[in-house]
């Protein structure tokens, strides 16, 4: 697979804490903020493979979680 990247902004606690995830995982930072997207997105039902091995079932939530319902 071809490797495509992102660049975003964030807190500077969140990046020490993704580091300490990391480190903690054996992971580069990387690796692991892939890790949390791959995981986000199948949580979602979002076929981010694009070869149809898992169907979109719902849609994507990007609340905060603390919704009520």
């Amino acid at each position: 697979m071809k490797q495509a990247s992102i660049t975003f902004k964030t807190a500077p606690e969140i990046k020490q804490a993704l580091e300490v995830l990391s480190k903690q995982g054996f992971r580069s930072l990387s690796a692991q903020v892939e890790m949390i997207v791959v995981k986000y997105l199948e949580e979602q039902g979002i076929d981010w493979r694009g070869d149809g091995e898992k169907k979109v079932n719902k849609q994507p939530h990007l609340g905060s979680g603390n919704e009520q319902e």
